[in-house]
């Protein structure tokens, strides 16, 4: 009989417990006063722009954008020009690896959002406190949580940061990710329908700007989204309605002709067919959390 000798592996990251896991829509006039604790922290601007405060300095964080807090640094946040959609992450851990996130700003790649929408994801099926509750500060498990939520929530976490060590150049503030083949034609794609929000673009239409052929663009969109680039292009639409929403600039109308809508009662149905409210409840909702 063959003897086997097993090999130890070593564990270089441990994320012993999880505080919070928050994805908040800001108003471009909201503020948070800030706060201090024990605990890690990032915060990933998804969508629009926020000014983070940590310590003393002032930093304005675009899309893609993720802070670092480490423990007992103060820190807030404010939104910026742009209303924003943020996912905020604290949870507590005192591996040595973690000293490569200190007083750190890095760029995600296509990737690493798909690992934040995969812990997002996770958190649903592991807790019922809400995304959304700001000022909830106990995370309530499920009593029919599924089965091994929490520890592949905790998994989705540590794949992150691995990620970012392995993206990221050790030396810079705001480092750029290398980009792979796929990843550069959907943000070329991605950059296209937000530079024409107004229009109707088909497939064909991207077809003819990207170079690519229909079966390669539906398959990375479905592979990266869940959707093909139509639906998701319609998905962009309602998040920069709800953007336009929180700004306040507009009333609902003139959103819906922005977004090239020649009906506001179409572009109604499809805002609650997307995020199951109407454009007024929508701003109603902000409204109620602008006020808390």
């Amino acid at each position: 009989m063959k003897k086997y000798t097993g090999a130890n592996l070593k564990t270089e990251l441990l994320i012993s417990r999880l505080y919070t896991i928050h994805y908040f829509e800001y108003s471009n006039d909201f503020k948070f006063s800030g706060e201090r604790h024990d605990f890690w922290e990032f915060v990933y601007v998804d969508r629009g722009e926020v000014t983070a405060v940590a310590d003393d300095k002032s930093y304005v964080l675009k899309q893609g954008d993720i802070i670092f807090h480490k423990p007992g640094e103060w820190h807030n946040i404010a939104g910026g020009a742009d209303a924003a959609n943020v996912v905020v992450v604290s949870f507590d851990s005192k591996s040595p690896a973690m000293d490569f996130f200190r007083n750190k700003i890095l760029k995600a790649g296509q990737n690493q959002k798909n690992i934040i929408s995969k812990i997002i994801s996770e958190y649903s099926s592991a807790f019922s406190t809400p995304l959304n509750n700001l000022y909830s500060y106990k995370l309530q498990k499920k009593s029919d949580a599924v089965i091994g939520s929490q520890q592949l929530l905790k998994q989705y976490i540590c794949e992150l940061l691995f990620s970012l060590m392995r993206s990221s150049p050790s030396e810079n503030q705001h480092p750029l990710i290398s980009l792979n083949r796929s990843e550069a034609m959907l943000n070329l794609i991605i950059g296209y329908m937000q530079n024409n929000m107004a229009e109707s673009i088909t497939v064909n239409d991207l077809v003819r700007y990207s170079g690519s052929n229909r079966t390669t663009i539906y398959d990375v969109f479905k592979e990266n989204f869940g959707v093909g680039p139509v639906k998701y292009f319609i998905r962009l639409k309602m998040e920069t309605a709800k953007k336009y929403l929180r700004e306040k600039n507009y009333n609902i109308t003139q959103i819906s002709e922005l977004l090239g809508y020649s009906s506001i009662h179409y572009f109604s149905r499809q805002f609650k067919s997307e995020t199951g409210m109407s454009p007024i409840e929508y701003s109603n909702s902000i409204k109620a959390m602008t006020e808390i």
